[in-house]
């Protein structure tokens, strides 16, 4: 499954073209995600489309927070049929100016371990019950009256 990861401009958004700059066009360089060779737009355009964008910010926000990479999440993606492990539902976008991606990963806040990912309802119960398995089987137990 293709999945558009953030709510980056894509390129057709982008206002960078080479008539803007004094030699007018600019040599041909490798994409930083795929190192496919595409013609920039802009000095500063290191992609060679959006999904190459997007996956490189979305995996470059993924490490530096809880240490995956893109491909580590698609593989969790894929591995949970892209469902959230706890209800099983597909998930949703939060803010659709923003995101993208349907299902979160959560983390122990105590050891930062990636548990795998849910869906937002989910992923804030968890945080809601502070991660406590005591008080998710209190809950339990109290759905059951």
């Amino acid at each position: 499954m293709k999945i558009r990861c953030n709510g980056n401009a894509t390129k057709s958004e982008q206002t960078g073209s080479p008539d803007k700059y004094p030699q007018k066009k600019f040599k041909d360089k490798p994409c930083k995600a795929c190192a496919t060779k595409f013609s920039p737009r802009s000095p500063s355009e290191m992609y060679c489309d959006d999904d190459c964008k997007d996956k490189a910010s979305t995996g470059a926000y993924f490490m530096r927070v809880y240490g995956i990479t893109f491909d580590d999440y698609q593989k969790m993606h894929d591995a949970q049929g892209s469902r959230c492990a706890i209800c099983l539902g597909e998930g949703f976008v939060m803010d659709k100016e923003k995101h993208r991606l349907k299902l979160v990963v959560d983390h122990c806040h105590s050891t930062g371990k990636v548990r795998g990912l849910l869906c937002h309802n989910c992923n804030r119960a968890l945080g809601l019950f502070k991660d406590s398995q005591d008080a998710l089987l209190n809950a339990v137990g109290y759905l059951k009256v």
